[in-house]
């Protein structure tokens, strides 16, 4: 049992000022889920963490946004108010970033948008064994920045639901370089993903979100159960074992939420079901050494989220994790999270 506020978020929002004909915003967002000071009772003590920070500039069909936000490619998230920090699915098949970037947006027409951003590389690899230097990671190393793009079909009344809905498709690349052996042999290893989001309102009170995927090397937004690539790849050939070097690691999964929205309470009920699961590719998990590979992580949940007011929220949320490791075999865990919030 335990309680918490690290989830609490704090932030600025500018608008107002003109760039010629574009309109310019700026956003700073920040939270308390950056660790743990080094101290005995550190565990109430959150550090700040950096969420958002970006500039937008806005023209009649196109927008540019530079600074930390959101990545194009997979951005859908489930409904939760007790997973803030982290998005709900996390490594159980929600991939997700927000990340240093330039991005460009187009309307190609009313319902036709195009995404495409140029983003820092985030591997999934660093160590955070020093305070202030920081250490390059195999993405960095790589020279190579992520490239990530997205097109999506969106409306205002879907199913005349009178809801807003989506449906995109958005893909993405990118490189490590994993330095391996005495010599430090440098290896190449391609970042590559592709997703489907959706957001479908059936009717004004139930509705379908969600996200499938399918990529390698994708440990830097905690796909293949944040892992990325396995540097001690092995052939096996019987009871034998060959070394094959360094191997992306090959995943799939995706993620699904009902919403329902019951008559009573004046609509201010919201009931909601997830599932989730990251499907790692197995033959990509042998290796020389013996080694507690994370073979398949699947989540669900379960959340009621009553709204006091339009500003004041309560939830209950349920969740249930089953992780099936190499040597460990399946081990399950539950948790159930009482939240509340504040929007001012």
């Amino acid at each position: 049992m335990s309680a918490s506020v690290r989830q609490t978020r704090l932030g600025i929002r500018l608008e107002g000022a003109k760039v010629g004909k574009a309109r310019l915003s700026a956003i700073f967002e920040g939270d308390f889920f950056g660790g743990f000071p080094s101290v005995a009772i550190g565990e109430n003590f959150g550090v700040f963490r950096l969420r958002l920070a970006n500039a937008r500039l806005d023209w009649e069909k196109t927008s540019m946004t530079i600074g930390q936000d959101w990545m194009v490619f997979a951005p859908a998230s489930p409904t939760s108010l007790a997973a803030a920090g982290i998005p709900q699915m996390a490594a159980s098949g929600n991939l997700w970033s927000r990340l240093p970037q330039v991005k460009v947006e187009r309307k190609l027409t009313p319902h036709v948008t195009l995404q495409a951003a140029l983003l820092a590389p985030q591997t999934g690899d660093f160590a955070t064994n020093a305070a202030f230097f920081l250490q390059p990671t195999s993405g960095t190393a790589s020279r190579v920045p992520y490239l990530q793009s997205r097109i999506a079909f969106s409306g205002k009344n879907w199913f005349q639901s009178k809801k807003a809905g989506s449906i995109g498709i958005s893909g993405h690349y990118g490189r490590s370089a994993v330095f391996t052996g005495a010599n430090n042999v440098r290896n190449d290893l391609d970042s590559v993903g592709l997703a489907l989001d959706w957001n479908l309102p059936f009717s004004k009170r139930l509705s379908l979100t969600g996200e499938a995927f399918v990529g390698r090397n994708l440990g830097g937004f905690q796909g293949g159960v944040f892992q990325g690539y396995n540097t001690d790849f092995a052939y096996r050939q019987g009871v034998a074992s060959t070394a094959g070097g360094v191997r992306a690691i090959g995943t799939r999964g995706g993620w699904a939420q009902i919403g329902f929205t019951p008559k009573v309470l004046k609509d201010r009920l919201g009931i909601y079901g997830t599932v989730g699961i990251d499907d790692p590719k197995n033959s990509d998990l042998t290796s020389i050494a013996s080694r507690d590979w994370r073979l398949r992580n699947m989540s669900v949940a379960g959340e009621m989220i009553y709204k006091f007011t339009p500003q004041f929220s309560f939830g209950i949320e349920y969740r249930g994790f089953w992780t099936t490791y190499m040597l460990r075999g399946q081990q399950h865990a539950n948790h159930v999270n009482l939240a509340a919030s504040y929007s001012f």
